[in-house]
């Protein structure tokens, strides 16, 4: 990932719900801009995801960029991978 994201003005805390979610939906936007990840393929297929060490060195970056403790990065990952329907 070599591209500097500009971080938005976030809304809620990063500690509250709705904080989490609002940084969720940012990082997921984020990852649909990624050329190895195609929304409109099926879900859990290769097509999907061409190059997963892509699409998590780009959450992780986000998150990182927030801030995130290694094991809530871990956490925050694996629930957008869920959300994108990639694992």
């Amino acid at each position: 990932m070599s591209t500097i994201i500009q971080l938005p003005d976030f809304k809620f805390s990063k500690q509250s719900s709705g904080g989490r979610e609002e940084r969720m939906k940012f990082i997921i936007q984020e990852v649909k801009k990624n050329p190895d990840f195609n929304f409109q393929a099926s879900p859990y297929s290769k097509e999907r995801c061409k190059n997963l060490r892509s699409i998590t060195d780009t959450i992780q970056y986000c998150l990182r960029m927030m801030h995130y403790a290694p094991q809530t990065r871990k956490d925050i990952q694996e629930q957008i991978l869920m959300e994108l329907k990639i694992i």
